[in-house]
């Protein structure tokens, strides 16, 4: 089976009540295409229970850790490879437990350095490679770098020299979750009264003006405090750390991070107080100026739907430099808490001790001004988020957003000037496996979606999925896609394609006489006194359909019925459904024919073909129809 059949695109989604915040029309169904282009797919020899991805940007290969070995694919040339990595000296588990504990599972895989970090369970004994052209060095140490049985409440952060984890050393101790730097400049731990009980969501690293201002900043959810019926029972965070933390200068902060503070992330829908407390995923935008990046942060609430927030860094900074510290009413000392000092210098005690028992600061994280508001929220549940902005004619960029779901699929939203559009879903894999991990080449405008059992490569202009005529190709509003030249063309292929993103009409963009006219009416035999579907495909939640017997109007579909086309049932066929059937598509003024088909009575076909060519053996298909028919009339 082909990634054409493996990758089935729908551009239209049901019932996906996307809020806005944009005044004016808001279009909140994508549009319904189910033929895949350009979709490429690895599938692994067998399938990984706990697969890990790496992609470097700007290439075509991905590598893929999975028990014992890690793969290899590129696929524009399809070079693949394996390389093993087998359990050293027997592994270390304490006691017998899951026959996987046994196993090496690989669980990091990094660019290092000039070459690739590669580590993994190890059967207990946390263990390391790194890879250069192929060629594995010998084994070193894991432990903080890798668990020693598989983890999802793991987080590694490379970001050479240092490297940051979540990961317990010990088997035997360490049951309260860490954020620590492993490699590097000095290893550091949080204090263990920080957090409680974290599930770490993501982390990076963010230069700032000047370098000893540079930090770290991890998000997470924890248990709230509060334990009122009322209260959600985990709040979501942002802990920022200062990169040149030399730790404390006594001996019990001697190995400790000094500048830990964290803050409360708020994402809630003003309309109608609903709170979205669940963290569920981030994602990092860069700018030029660090203070305008952006963090796109995901969210679900207890009934199941999803909200997309999003923060600026230059916020999340000043929370944390002007807040004050949460139940701390006594003096500032001269250094505040989280506050980075110059190189080479440590945090005093007494600012360390503040903070060390005062970690929370007051003021909370909200979402960009000036509506404070979610970017939308909708009753998906949405598990991963990723972003890319697109660059059209005149400089404008447009933001799309990626965002799995828990039933295998992928739903693309663009931000436009009249709110969130969602205008498409993509069913990645067959059956609908779990998507484990979406990865964005930001420079290649790749999708790359791994599960259990396969990679795909998925290109995020996909023009060619859209009916070929202008008007088709302007409303998808798709930024990846404009009209030029008598196709829908991807902006990467042309800049000068005209589209249709702003609030302007679109109907002057297209020329007369581009519109691609359906092709003649199909034949289609039937028998009488049988049932018969037509079927008109459903292209875009937006317009109305509306199906023709011989020119008289005998059905109309439109955004308010759910199935996914334009069903007309014939539940007994007579003579007098027998002709012409045309399915029309409207929207904003533009109509299409979709579907034309003529049915004929089959056995007056038949009988009229007979004629021509009167032989034994068509008598006897003729007689066995009429049999048939009387057999089950």
């Amino acid at each position: 089976m082909g990634s054409r059949s493996l990758v089935a695109l729908l551009v239209a989604l049901c019932a996906c009540q996307l809020g806005v915040r944009a005044a004016g029309r808001s279009k909140v169904n994508p549009r319904i295409i189910t033929a895949p282009q350009g979709a490429r797919e690895y599938a692994f020899p067998r399938s990984e229970k706990y697969p890990v991805f790496y992609h470097k940007e700007n290439t075509s290969a991905i590598y893929v850790g999975g028990e014992g070995r890690l793969y290899y694919h590129d696929f524009a040339t399809c070079e693949n490879y394996t390389v093993d990595f087998p359990v050293e000296s027997g592994g270390q588990c304490l006691k017998p437990g899951s026959p996987e504990d046994n196993k090496n599972f690989i669980t990091l895989v990094a660019k290092h350095g000039d070459g690739m970090l590669v580590c993994g369970t190890g059967a207990c004994a946390p263990t390391c490679w790194n890879l250069t052209q192929r060629q594995k060095s010998s084994p070193q140490d894991g432990r903080g770098l890798a668990p020693f049985t598989p983890d999802a409440n793991s987080l590694v952060v490379v970001d050479y020299p240092d490297i940051y984890s979540t990961i317990k050393k010990s088997q035997q101790n360490g049951k309260i979750p860490r954020f620590r730097r492993v490699r590097g400049g000095g290893e550091l731990y949080t204090s263990d009264t920080v957090m409680q009980n974290p599930q770490f969501v993501k982390a990076t690293t963010l230069k700032h003006d000047e370098s000893h201002q540079d930090k770290i900043y991890y998000f997470f959810r924890e248990d709230n405090p509060d334990k009122s019926l009322e209260a959600p029972r985990n709040i979501s965070r942002v802990a920022q750390l200062c990169k040149e933390d030399k730790g404390g200068t006594s001996s019990l902060s001697a190995s400790k991070w000094t500048t830990f503070l964290k803050a409360s992330l708020v994402c809630v829908d003003p309309a109608t107080k609903g709170n979205f407390n669940w963290l569920q995923d981030v994602f990092f935008v860069p700018a030029s100026n660090w203070r305008d990046s952006k963090v796109y942060g995901l969210f679900t609430n207890t009934w199941g739907s999803s909200a997309v927030c999003v923060y600026s860094f230059g916020d999340i900074d000043d929370v944390f430099r002007t807040s004050k510290l949460k139940g701390y009413n006594g003096p500032n000392p001269e250094i505040k808490p989280g506050q980075c000092v110059s190189s080479g210098q440590h945090t005093p005690s007494e600012t360390f001790k503040i903070a060390d028992s005062h970690p929370e600061v007051e003021d909370r994280v909200e979402p960009l001004a000036p509506t404070r508001s979610p970017l939308f929220h909708n009753k998906h549940r949405y598990q991963k988020i990723g972003v890319h902005k697109v660059s059209v004619r005149e400089g404008h960029q447009y933001t799309v957003l990626y965002l799995a779901t828990d039933k295998g699929s992928i739903h693309k939203v663009v931000e436009l000037p009249e709110g969130v559009q969602n205008i498409m879903e993509i069913q990645v894999f067959p059956r609908k496996e779990p998507i484990q991990s979406m990865i964005l080449d930001h420079e290649r405008a790749m999708l790359y979606v791994g599960s259990a059992s396969r990679v795909v490569e998925v290109p995020m202009a996909m023009c060619g999925l859209y009916r070929n005529n202008c008007e088709s190709c302007l409303l998808a509003r798709d930024p990846y896609c404009g009209w030029a030249g008598g196709r829908c063309q991807s902006v990467y292929q042309n800049r000068e394609v005209h589209q249709n993103l702003d609030l302007n009409p679109w109907q002057g963009k297209c020329q007369k006489g581009e519109v691609t006219e359906a092709d003649t009416y199909q034949n289609i035999t039937v028998v009488p006194f049988s049932r018969y579907y037509l079927n008109c495909p459903v292209e875009s939640h937006y317009a109305t359909y509306n199906w023709y017997h011989n020119n008289t109007l005998i059905k109309t579909c439109n955004n308010t019925h759910p199935q996914m086309d334009c069903f007309y049932f014939i539940q007994n066929v007579s003579h007098a459904h027998y002709g012409h059937y045309l399915c029309v598509s409207e929207e904003d003024g533009f109509k299409q024919a979709l579907v034309k088909e003529r049915l004929v009575n089959q056995l007056r076909f038949m009988s009229q073909k007979g004629r021509a060519t009167t032989t034994l053996g068509s008598w006897l298909q003729l007689l066995l129809v009429v049999l048939l028919v009387e057999l089950f009339h």
